[in-house]
């Protein structure tokens, strides 16, 4: 399609290569070939007159002109998704749609699980791509590359709407045979060694690392994993602690064979909430989600995490 002799397909490839500067990654991230996309790349520069990426040493830089476009280009795919592409009416029993969301190992198995089961019953048109929580995450939220983030509520900016899941505390667990399956003093629970998970090839902590490092707390980590699915069978058959979310620790409980327990020191509550880019305010299809999480929530809990939310 054309629009003033622009092929409004080059305005995808352009908001990808003005985010990745680099014709590589800006392919992988369309599934196009670096050919096809070298190609887009001289017919922007040909329509615009300017070279919008240029070699600085083995980088790429942005040109001025690049610059300029960066954010109505962004404006202009988020609005033709939001408002064009995406039906603001939406019917489950006979819709098409994927949904793509960030959302952690933790939201999926205490919730989200439960959704997509719900989903695949009343909507069997609908499909599911599902992201870890990442440094990019606000960013793909902002490019409409995600549909939505789901993940603790302080970490969320108030620039976008969201809406709180449910409210959540800490709890200690341990190998119900090991020498911690009691009560546990702060003075064992600092001098035990600890599980504990770091996400991505940054290693991000988990809130609860970050709350202990804000704290001046430090434990001796004895595992470091990529998920916090991965925690409970770090513990089993050691005597090993970890602190994890009440709802996750008890999911766990249910077939394996650990502890939960009050930890000693002091944790704040946590809410896991959603959030989603303003101009899909409109998209009944997120509105449907919603609903589907809440009840889920209801029904899982009656009705205690809905009363705690936000």
């Amino acid at each position: 399609m054309r629009f003033e002799k622009l092929d409004l397909n080059l305005l995808v490839a352009l908001d990808a290569l003005i985010e990745d500067r680099n014709v590589s990654a800006a392919s992988k991230r369309l599934h196009l070939s670096q050919p096809a996309l070298s190609g887009a790349l001289n017919r922007l520069r040909d329509f615009f007159g300017d070279e919008l990426l240029a070699q600085n040493g083995r980088t790429m830089v942005l040109t001025p002109k690049a610059e300029e476009l960066r954010g109505p280009v962004r404006e202009a795919l988020m609005f033709i998704r939001a408002r064009i592409t995406t039906p603001a009416a939406f019917e489950p029993a006979t819709a098409e749609r994927k949904f793509r969301i960030h959302v952690s190992d933790y939201a999926y198995d205490v919730l989200i699980a439960d959704v997509t089961r719900k989903a695949m019953t009343l909507a069997p048109g609908v499909s599911f791509e599902l992201f870890t929580p990442d440094r990019r995450m606000m960013e793909r939220l902002e490019r409409g590359e995600v549909d939505m983030i789901m993940t603790i509520d302080s970490y969320l900016p108030d620039t976008h709407p969201k809406q709180a899941l449910y409210t959540d505390e800490h709890s200690v667990i341990s190998w119900s045979e090991g020498r911690y399956a009691h009560a546990l003093s702060a003075e064992e629970y600092l001098a035990a060694g600890h599980v504990i998970a770091a996400f991505g090839p940054d290693r991000l902590p988990a809130f609860t690392e970050a709350h202990l490092d804000h704290q001046g707390i430090s434990r001796r980590v004895d595992i470091s994993v990529q998920s916090f699915t991965s925690i409970p069978r770090s513990i089993v058959g050691t005597d090993r602690l970890a602190t994890m979310y009440r709802r996750h620790a008890e999911y766990f409980a249910q077939f394996m064979p650990i502890t939960i327990q009050r930890p000693p020191l002091s944790f704040p509550d946590i809410v896991e909430s959603a959030q989603w880019h303003t101009s899909r305010a409109g998209d009944g299809a997120i509105r449907w989600l919603l609903d589907l999480c809440l009840e889920a929530e209801r029904e899982m809990h009656g009705g205690q995490g809905e009363r705690k939310c936000l």
